[in-house]
């Protein structure tokens, strides 16, 4: 019973840090693809992937969360959901890491001309990958895409750990309910096993005056 309670804790602890780490990815992701957005560009599959994924993923384990919370209870579907989430989340993080490990490491290289008044304007076509529109040029959006890649990786991790916990919770959970199953199939099966009468008698006690019950079996 101990070993039962301590996986459903660590499955629970396991469920809060993804969802707290989910969100912040698929934050990030959406303001990359906003800044896309507004460049009038489509934004690259890898960062599509992986904010959809990221996104659904979020609800997931936040609806598992509260409701392995209220019921304290885990079914062999939510180990294959999970499955299927860290399958999707390594296609997303394959996807990515084409932008995070490459794209990002070459365009510190590109051409960069300065205005009248000092602004600096990054000039087309200096991307080695081909794409001209100047957004991974911008090393903020670089870091962005970089700690969206690690949260990917992350939660591949976690959810890798919280399957083996939904599994392990789902079986520690169906041997005690076969323990008593058991328990009380035995007892309805044997004719000599009751319950013991219990004979109450009730008296007043001559010193407070008040009424005594006692009871024996």
């Amino acid at each position: 019973m101990a070993q039962s309670d301590e996986a459903d804790s660590a499955h629970t602890v396991f469920r809060i840090i993804q969802v707290l780490t989910l969100i912040p990815c698929w934050a990030i992701l959406a303001a990359l693809i906003d800044v896309y957005n507004k460049n009038g560009s489509a934004p690259p599959s890898g960062i599509l992937c992986l904010f959809i994924t990221a996104l659904l993923a979020s609800i997931w384990s936040f609806c598992v969360l509260i409701t392995s919370m209220r019921a304290r209870n885990t079914a062999l579907w939510m180990t294959f959901f999970d499955i299927c989430f860290m399958a999707a989340l390594i296609a997303g993080v394959a996807l990515l890491s084409n932008i995070a490990n490459a794209e990002c490491v070459v365009a510190p290289v590109a051409t960069v001309i300065y205005t009248t008044d000092g602004q600096k304007v990054w000039q087309s076509g200096g991307n080695k990958n081909g794409t001209d529109d100047g957004i991974w040029h911008n090393d903020d959006n670089c870091s962005l895409v970089k700690a969206a890649w690690g949260l990917g990786v992350t939660n591949i991790i976690l959810f890798f750990i919280t399957a083996i916990l939904a599994a392990v919770v789902y079986r520690r959970n169906e041997e005690e309910g076969r323990v008593v199953e058991k328990v009380y199939t035995t007892r309805a099966a044997d004719p000599y096993t009751h319950r013991p009468r219990r004979h109450r008698h009730r008296h007043r006690s001559p010193r407070t005056g008040e009424y005594i019950v006692e009871e024996r079996v």
